[in-house]
């Protein structure tokens, strides 16, 4: 079977794909996949002449699967699947856009082979764990198969599979959960969902996954850098401890990783340092702790963050913040303040978001309760360009978003911002935002080298997508 698979651009090709796509190549599938930002996707598709598409997408985001998608539905006749977050959280996608012949919802290790055979006949579709699919013109949701409990037996993504792909930094994955229950975030849903299936949080063993990036440098000769997406690396300070041990000694390229600031201790960050780790995402989300814990329920004081600041400052870790404005019942007072808390953290980037209050998730029934959403609304394809939470100022606030990473970096912006934020220059103020933040990326997160026709190639993807 021809299996295509969509993803949002070259740069950075989802691993949740990848692992469906090495699912199918153990199999014995014919796998591929294409770039949204590429041309001529509906050309290609026509004459690779796939058995079936697949994609995964977050909420907001899917609207441009969606659209693109369904033309090309309707002309070639190929059934779709869509996986991601969107599904698993909004079963429901399936019965807004009836052209969509399935779903699948939470991880699909197991579950995307079943529908695979499923669709060869092998098997029913009603023994496809996960799965929701259109039965005799009515919509039919699955039971969840239970979650993987051991990690090291999966399959290693597959890489391969895209033309033009990113391949200097590649990106691995060391563990799946999170323990903590930000209000802003799916994770209090995703645990409900698997409710007596399986340990939430569990992770690979370090032999694993010294393994996989072996096998990834031995494959590519280009291969300059790991970008670790755990949504916390650091978790488990006795697994950081052997990894940070063997990797130098076996892989020994640099590599960026996510921390939390209360589990950041000097002994790690040291670790972390010397075992080649070059950038770090750490999220401060806001400077103001009623917002950061009673809204946002981080649970962390400002005393955390400084001394997380310090430990890395003391490194020769580039650290690079996260922070969230807009936040239900802030001010714009606030978010100057979480600017100025960045000014002294002297990040290498700050990535400023605007707080979306996705349905399902705590900080959505908040916005709900406090009359601060309309029920109605419909949530933006991307958190750096819009917002529907009720808040004061904020046209001032999109543009103080647009403005915040340059102001950091540059006192004569930071003193300019209460008055440059009552300027409409909106479409100039966003194209300074990309291009800082796609310098950053490129030179100070994920520094790289390339040949200059592939640095033009990741300019072009990186412009045309929304997704940064």
């Amino acid at each position: 079977m021809k299996i295509l698979f969509l993803v949002h651009d070259c740069i950075t090709v989802p691993l949740g794909v990848s692992y469906l796509a090495a699912q199918a190549r153990e199999k014995g599938h014919l796998v591929k996949a294409l770039s949204l930002t590429g041309r001529g996707i509906e050309q290609e598709i026509s004459e690779y002449q796939p058995d079936v598409i697949g994609f995964g997408s977050t909420t907001g985001f899917h609207r441009h699967y969606l659209k693109l998608m369904k033309p090309i539905r309707e002309k070639l006749n190929i059934p779709v699947i869509m996986g991601g977050a969107h599904p698993t959280f909004f079963p429901e996608v399936m019965e807004e856009n009836e052209w969509l012949d399935y779903a699948m919802r939470g991880e699909a290790d197991h579950a995307f082979p079943m529908f695979i055979d499923a669709l060869e006949g092998r098997i029913p579709f009603e023994s496809v764990g996960n799965l929701i699919y259109r039965n005799n013109g009515e919509i039919t949701e699955n039971p969840m198969l239970p979650l993987v409990n051991d990690l090291d037996t999966i399959p290693f993504p597959e890489r391969n599979m895209l033309t033009g792909a990113n391949q200097h930094a590649v990106f691995c994955i060391t563990s799946r959960g999170c323990p903590y229950n930000c209000t802003y975030c799916f994770n209090r849903s995703y645990n409900e969902l698997y409710s007596g299936l399986g340990r939430y949080c569990r992770r690979r063993s370090v032999d694993n996954v010294i393994q996989e990036l072996l096998e990834m440098k031995q494959m590519n000769p280009k291969l300059q850098m790991i970008v670790f997406q755990d949504d916390i690396f650091i978790l488990d300070h006795g697994w950081i401890r052997e990894f940070c041990d063997k990797y130098p000694q076996k892989i020994g390229l640099p590599f960026h990783c996510h921390l939390r600031a209360n589990l950041v201790t000097q002994e790690v960050v040291d670790l972390l340092d010397k075992a080649g780790c070059i950038s770090a995402k750490m999220a401060i989300e806001t400077a103001i702790p009623r917002l950061r814990n009673e809204v946002l329920g981080r649970d962390m004081n400002c005393e955390v963050l400084k001394n997380a600041f310090e430990a890395l400052s003391k490194t020769g870790i580039k650290l690079i913040t996260q922070n969230i404005l807009g936040i239900p019942t802030s001010t714009l007072e606030d978010d100057l303040a979480t600017l100025d808390l960045n000014c002294r953290a002297k990040p290498a980037f700050a990535f400023a978001t605007l707080l979306q209050p996705y349905p399902k998730t705590e900080i959505s029934r908040f916005c709900l309760e406090n009359n601060l959403i309309d029920g109605d609304e419909i949530i933006p394809d991307s958190f750096f360009d819009d917002i529907v939470v009720k808040i004061d100022d904020i046209q001032k606030r999109k543009r103080l978003r647009q403005l915040f990473a340059l102001g950091i970096e540059f006192s004569l912006i930071r003193r300019m911002i209460p008055f440059l934020i009552k300027l409409p220059f909106d479409g100039l103020y966003s194209f300074l935002d990309k291009l800082w933040k796609g310098y950053c990326i490129k030179q100070r997160e994920f520094p790289y080298k390339l040949s200059f026709a592939e640095y033009l190639s990741n300019v072009g993807s990186y412009f045309r997508s929304r997704y940064y």
